[in-house]
């Protein structure tokens, strides 16, 4: 498991960019939701409440429309991060 610090947020937050799921923006544009996520993991969220926040996010946060199918995937590839 990961820890909140700024390491971890900073390395989620990359991560998420490198999805392409934003088509401008840098390593840091995530740094907001990244810091939720690992709040939301560390308090115990399972796989579904970690997609429901990143869609919810992404759309209200970054005005950004993802298919269920990315944020399914994305949320997978967080949810796995976190835990190993």
């Amino acid at each position: 498991m990961k820890t909140l610090n700024d390491f971890s947020t900073r390395k989620l937050s990359k991560m998420i960019y490198q999805t392409n799921i934003m088509p401008s923006g840098n390593n840091t544009s995530f740094l907001k939701l990244s810091d939720h996520l690992i709040k939301r993991l560390q308090d115990g969220a399972d796989l579904e409440k970690i997609n429901r926040i990143i869609s919810s996010e992404l759309n209200s946060a970054y005005g950004l429309d993802v298919s269920k199918k990315q944020s399914r995937e994305l949320s997978e590839e967080i949810y796995s991060w976190f835990h190993n």
